[in-house]
């Protein structure tokens, strides 16, 4: 049996800064920006599975795209947790009985339309390689440390800091072994912490295009002007 990738897309966030809406919902050119995504992954190479995880006050809307005649056959919607992390786990529960340990799971948020396929392609390459591996960018601005007291305390070297993005891509036999040794959930902000608390290093993959995560109503108004 060949090479296998699911794909895990969190989209059940509250999207508290954009008023409560659901940023892949949200229309773009007519069609919701989530379609993108789903175009883009339902195109790659050897997917077996596609798992989007939603709030539940906008599950039927997921399950009607899904329903599409060229959705149907690939894509799974399951009801997103309150945390991203437990989104991700419950969809990895959903899908991992079809992948083995050397397949790879390509988890990417919902937020992030703009996932080009040469970046994807670059960092399921990488993870085939590595085990693991992550697009991220290099931090441009200069860092400060602030103390409680609101003053700066010192400078950062940034030469070796990264702003972690997704795609994050990761075998299959780690991260259900990442599971099994993590209990407490909510601090987990991203799968490649849980790989971290195995002792397991994720290979970076600087972007070639921008893949900036939706937050504000500025960032809305850019990915517009981009896809206009």
């Amino acid at each position: 049996m060949g090479k296998k990738i699911g794909v895990i897309i969190p989209a059940a966030g509250a999207g508290r800064r954009l008023g409560g809406v659901s940023k892949p919902l949200i229309e773009v050119g007519g069609n919701p920006v989530v379609l993108r995504l789903l175009n883009l992954f339902c195109r790659l190479k050897n997917v077996s599975k596609i798992c989007l995880a939603a709030p539940v006050s906008n599950l039927a809307q997921f399950k009607s795209i899904a329903a599409l005649p060229e959705y149907r056959s690939l894509i799974e919607i399951v009801e997103g947790g309150a945390e991203r992390s437990l989104s991700v786990k419950t969809a990895f529960e959903a899908i991992q009985g079809s992948l083995s340990d050397d397949d790879l799971v390509c988890i990417h948020d919902a937020a992030r339309p703009l996932l080009s396929t040469e970046d994807l392609d670059r960092v399921i390459d990488a993870a085939w390689n590595h085990r693991a591996a992550f697009l991220a960018s290099r931090v441009k601005d200069t860092l400060k440390l602030v103390d409680d007291e609101g003053f700066c305390a010192s400078t950062i070297d940034r030469s070796r800091i990264f702003a972690a993005q997704t795609p994050q891509v990761i075998r299959a036999g780690l991260l259900r072994e990442a599971y099994g040794k993590t209990t407490d959930y909510s601090r987990i902000t991203d799968e490649i912490m849980l790989l971290e608390e195995l002792g397991v290093k994720a290979f970076v993959v600087e972007p070639l295009h921008l893949n900036f995560k939706i937050t504000t109503s500025e960032d809305l108004d850019l990915l517009k002007r981009i896809l206009s």
